[in-house]
């Protein structure tokens, strides 16, 4: 049920956040598309006029030459009319310019003799009689510099738009040809250049207006999988609470059962060993009626003892927190065990860590936990062998507390029921020392586990969080 629950929680997530991303995505894509869309249109607009112009600027000087005015429209009227179209909205400057670069006329008078580009500049241009553009930058008078768009191509006032000769050229090819003599109009080029500040604005709006789109979108994305996510969380840590809850009262049954049961069974077990000692005293030393006396007496120790820890294994648990130094309570454990150990020639090894903080803990029921370990790892070593009792803190949130022997291990197959209750490997275990244990470190909010540990014997690990988180009970909506 749980492998399908996962299954079915994995598939809603990807169900809800699929769509989501694939939406996002999809939208994001429409938005740059369209401000590409939008800016290669306005560029188109910006070609036009600049097509439009340089156009009319040849057929101005087409008009000129071909009323017979040669080179002193060429000098003169050139210069009045590029002025004067210079003053369309958004244009900055009309130019035109020689092949190294050299400007022979501009829209600003002061210009002209100067460079427009350098000779290199020029080559790299690659004009031809097609229409060009590229983006630039032009510096005002006040020194201001600005994004420029510049469209450029050779200066052709010979030709029609539709590639044909004049007919008022062929009318006046003395003009002409007066003309050619000084500076040949093919070899010339003309310059529209155009602020770019209004379309830079209506880009930078567009973009900003998208970015808030965008922005509000990807809040609206994440806001509604944080919402679901902290549902799904709630409804997590909600249920396991009534699951633990539910344990919990399960235990509580199983105690008021299990204390009715050890008050009947432990009163006759009292009487069972009372008569034991009496027919041991009564009996010869060393006759087999003292023997079989002592023997009844010990299975009644055993089994007071085996009531003794089922009733602490149901009954519910009441921790009593505190801020603790886990060094303190490792070493008063250890401390408690150690002459047994001793006496079986057990050396134990811990180094105590300075750098742990304060952990929230009870060190009663640890010291309880810790010591059933120990005495299993003893048992385990027989004589002659480590035990080795180590603690690190882990992620900042937790401590990590090991326990290793040098005893035989645990078979690959007793280690997943070594912590089932009544399971033993001992003939004289109980089998409910490592349940205990269990149940401690997991009221502790943490886990444990177990593995074999090479060469030989066995190491018991366990995580307790630094802060013990305190549970509320669920509603009544929410049982």
């Amino acid at each position: 049920m749980k492998k399908k629950s996962g299954i079915s929680s994995a598939l809603l997530a990807w169900i809800v956040i699929g769509p989501v991303v694939i939406v996002l995505g999809i939208i994001i894509t429409l938005a740059v598309k369209d401000l590409q869309s939008g800016r290669a249109i306005e560029i188109q607009t910006l070609r036009d006029k600049s097509a439009v112009l340089i156009r009319a600027f040849e057929s101005g000087t087409r008009t000129g030459m071909g009323m017979g005015m040669g080179m002193r429209w060429r000098q003169d009227q050139r210069q009045i009319l590029l002025e004067e179209m210079a003053y369309q909205p958004g244009v900055l400057y009309i130019a035109m310019t020689d092949p190294s670069g050299r400007i022979l006329a501009h829209s600003d008078p002061m210009r002209v003799g100067s460079q427009l580009y350098s000779k290199q500049q020029m080559d790299a241009l690659q004009a031809t009689g097609v229409e060009q553009w590229h983006m630039t930058s032009f510096v005002d008078q006040q020194h201001n510099s600005q994004n420029t768009f510049e469209a450029y191509r050779f200066f052709k006032p010979l030709k029609r738009a539709n590639g044909h000769g004049s007919h008022m050229m062929n009318m006046h090819r003395a003009a002409e040809t007066d003309a050619k003599g000084s500076e040949s109009d093919e070899q010339l080029l003309i310059f529209v250049a155009f602020d770019t500040q209004a379309l830079d604005a209506a880009q930078a709006k567009d973009i900003r207006n998208t970015s808030i789109l965008l922005t509000i979108l990807l809040l609206l994305v994440l806001s509604s999988l944080l919402t679901l996510f902290w549902a799904r969380r709630y409804q997590r840590s909600s249920r396991q609470l009534q699951d633990e809850i539910r344990r919990k009262e399960k235990l509580a049954a199983i105690g008021d059962l299990a204390a009715g049961l050890a008050h009947e069974i432990r009163n006759p077990l009292s009487s069972i060993k009372g008569f034991a000692k009496y027919f041991e005293g009564r009996s010869l030393p060393g006759s087999e009626e003292q023997e079989l006396a002592k023997v009844m007496a010990k299975e009644v120790e055993r089994l007071n003892r085996v009531i003794s820890e089922l009733l602490a294994l149901v009954r519910p648990v009441d921790l009593h927190i505190q801020q603790v130094d886990i060094n303190e309570v490792l070493e008063h454990s250890l401390h408690l065990i150690r002459q047994d150990a001793e006496s079986k020639n057990i050396t134990i090894r811990y180094c105590r860590n300075q750098a742990l903080p304060l952990a929230e803990l009870d060190p009663d029921r640890l010291t309880q936990a810790l010591l059933n370990l120990y005495l299993n790892a003893i048992q385990a070593i027989g004589s002659d062998g480590l035990l080795e009792v180590s603690v690190v803190l882990v992620g900042g949130e937790g401590l990590r507390i090991s326990v290793t022997d040098s005893g035989k291990g645990i078979k690959p197959d007793d280690l997943a029921k070594i912590f089932n209750p009544y399971f033993t490997t001992k003939a004289a275990g109980t089998g409910l020392g490592l349940t205990i244990v269990q149940k401690v470190i997991e009221e502790h909010q943490g886990s444990i586990s177990v593995s074999n540990h090479a060469p030989s014997g066995c190491r018991f690990e366990m995580t307790i969080p630094l802060i013990h988180k305190k549970r509320e009970a669920p509603e009544d909506g929410d049982a």
